[in-house]
């Protein structure tokens, strides 16, 4: 039996597509693509919809890879390897595609409703409307694909920034006229669709190559006056590759000592009662007084922030460190910065949000963009080690010996290494004795604390407190020798205890016992030995108070008695010359060699290099299980996380 029915749908579906032909629709490979779903058997509402669909998909390929480009580029510490543009690029493409597919439905959706309301009248002016609905796409393309080029203000177009902004405006224009044409071959189709009456003039509009060259270079120029409209910052200099660093020695061996949580009034007094003998001697003699943090503070109150800058010589707007509380997307191994305010950065924040894409994490040193000072004496061959920095995980063998801030992590559950600890050498004795090491710490802190006098709480913030510092500087003297010319050793008990007092009644009190306490902790390591050099830096950490920070400086190469004015990035400069090491012309920061004596100062001229080169962040060793949560875990314990 012959299907009359189906013949006459086939008759019409024929129909429809010879007159698209006619038009000079399916001439092209991304014309057949997006009108496949256009045959009579579909209802307009059917083709808009499909066809939207398939403009989306479009839309997504070209603009996922483009998108991710654009994000590496102004988020370096999301997108760190190729693996994480390739996962980026794949929900850039997801998300511009549904969002194209959205601004093509409702641009089909209006020239349906146009059609049918104007049935047979609408055929005189369909291309008209079809070319206004393509280019009111088009345009919106491109204004957003231009802001966004702009957002990323040629951070990687160092050498030829021209070329650059030229690339990815051209890239812009062609995606732009590309999505603008399928619109406007969609609105086409659903006129003809719609009215079932062939316009009188066939061809798409602004098909020709020459009405496209024209096009191409119009939206051209209007992208340069957008981009330059919205500012364009100078591209960021790396430099030459870094050249090998000399060292000029004293012979002087450093040792730094870094206090978070200090106030200089309650130290003052202390001091005064004759409380804190060994701070005293320490601090009342040669230093700095440090205006700390980002202008005017800003950043003083987060730890990995400012210790990053300090470590660094540099502000957290280069060094990369810009907040302890970071977050990690599905699939990234890169991290987004929660206090980032940029539209690349909110735009992924909203949109991983929304699909529950995001994780808490915390700041490391794959975020760090910038060489600490000890990453800078290690690599001009001297022997260094740093116990607890913030931003130190994952340890690389090549920066010297390496605690990082989870060493203690992993010591506490063992197991493999995940990078807590460089070189992983060290890790087995320090396992092996772990226990013993531990103990040693409690004793100490026991035997420096009194808390007779306050409350369980209160003893109980002090005892931690107590234990924690003591246990970096047991872990310090365990793999420092003799022969080490750097040690720096970061202690935060101070600053969690006064963070956590629990009775306001009773906070002076208790915090001045914590003062006593650290100085008998300290008593062994402030006073410099025969050729040493020793620093403490102190800051007020959380409490942010505007009494700012101190550097100390102690030993034969300092004078007696000056107090000079600085900031928190002249530390690392400061400590390199007293290494001996040149000084870099990047750093934000100087040496105070007005700490020095005249004779060092005279003896040990500052010299200076172009550049210390990036940091060494690929060659860590990590095959244990990451302690991630842990970490979560213990700083929200200690409250620095919620």
């Amino acid at each position: 039996m012959i299907d009359t029915k189906r013949i006459a749908a086939d008759a019409e579906v024929d129909a429809l597509r010879d007159r698209l032909r006619a038009l000079g629709y399916l001439d092209a490979g991304v014309d057949r693509f997006v009108l496949a779903p256009a045959h009579s058997a579909r209802g307009s509402v059917a083709i808009a919809v499909l066809a939207s669909l398939r403009i989306g998909v479009l839309g997504g390929l070209l603009l996922g890879p483009a998108a991710a480009i654009g994000l590496a580029l102004q988020l370096p510490a999301l997108v760190t390897s190729v693996r994480d543009a390739g996962v980026v690029a794949i929900y850039m493409a997801v998300l511009f595609g549904a969002a194209i597919a959205l601004a093509a439905l409702l641009a089909a959706s209006i020239v349906t409703l146009i059609a049918r309301r104007a049935g047979g009248l609408l055929a005189r002016r369909g291309r008209m409307v079809s070319a206004i609905a393509g280019a009111a796409v088009g345009l919106a393309a491109l204004t957003y694909l231009t802001l966004l080029w702009t957002a990323v203000r040629g951070a990687s177009a160092a050498g030829h920034p021209v070329l650059w902004v030229s690339i990815g405006l051209a890239v812009a224009v062609v995606i732009s006229l590309l999505l603008g044409h399928a619109v406007t071959l969609t609105a086409l189709a659903l006129i003809v669709s719609g009215t079932g009456t062939p316009m009188r003039t066939p061809g798409v509009p602004g098909a020709t190559w020459r009405w496209l060259l024209g096009a191409g270079l119009a939206a051209f120029a209007a992208a340069v006056v957008l981009f330059n409209a919205g500012g364009v910052g100078a591209p960021i200099d790396r430099g030459a590759p870094p050249p090998p660093l000399t060292v000029v020695s004293s012979g002087a061996r450093v040792r730094l000592i870094a206090i978070d949580g200090f106030d200089p009034a309650v130290f003052a007094r202390l001091s005064a009662a004759g409380q804190v003998p060994a701070l005293t001697g320490a601090l009342d003699r040669t230093g700095a007084r440090l205006a700390l943090g980002d202008g005017g503070g800003r950043g003083q109150e987060d730890p990995a922030r400012l210790w990053t800058t300090i470590a660094t010589g540099q502000p957290a707007r280069a060094h990369g460190v810009r907040s302890l509380e970071t977050r990690r997307v599905a699939g990234l191994g890169g991290i987004l910065h929660a206090d980032d305010d940029s539209s690349a950065a909110r735009l992924l924040r909203v949109s991983t949000d929304l699909l529950q894409l995001t994780r808490p994490s915390i700041a490391s040193g794959t975020e760090r963009q910038e060489k600490t000072f000890w990453e800078v004496a290690a690599a001009a061959g001297l022997r260094t080690v740093v116990v607890n920095w913030w931003a130190t995980w994952p340890a690389v063998s090549a920066n010297g010996v390496v605690l990082s801030d989870r060493a203690t992590l992993r010591l506490e559950h063992g197991g493999p290494l995940d990078a807590e600890i460089a070189p992983a050498s060290l890790y087995p004795a320090l396992e092996a004795r772990w226990p013993e090491l531990r103990e040693r710490a409690v004793t100490r802190a026991a035997n420096a604390l009194s808390t007779s006098r306050m409350s369980a709480a209160d003893a109980s913030v002090l005892r931690r407190s107590a234990e924690l510092d003591a246990l970096n500087l047991v872990l310090a003297a365990e793999v420092t020798s003799g022969k080490d010319d750097l040690t720096a050793v970061y202690l935060p008990g101070l600053d969690i205890a006064q963070r956590a007092v629990a009775s306001d009644t009773s906070r002076s009190g208790t915090l001045d016992t914590y003062y006593v306490t650290l100085d008998a902790l300290l008593t062994p390591v402030v006073e410099p030995g025969p050729g040493e050099a020793v620093f403490i830096v102190t800051t007020p950490g959380r409490a942010g108070e505007a009494a700012g920070g101190r550097l100390a400086a102690r030993g034969d190469a300092f004078r007696a008695g000056p107090s000079v004015s600085a900031t928190d990035t002249d530390i690392a400069a400061t400590v390199l010359y007293a290494l001996g090491l040149p000084i870099s012309r990047t750093l934000a920061g100087h040496p105070l060699v007005n700490l020095f004596t005249e004779s060092f100062a005279r003896q040990y001229p500052v010299r200076y290099v172009a550049t210390y080169g990036p940091p060494r962040i690929g060659a860590a060793e990590r095959t244990g299980q990451p302690l991630d949560q842990e970490m979560i875990d213990r700083l929200r314990s200690l409250g620095y996380v919620r």
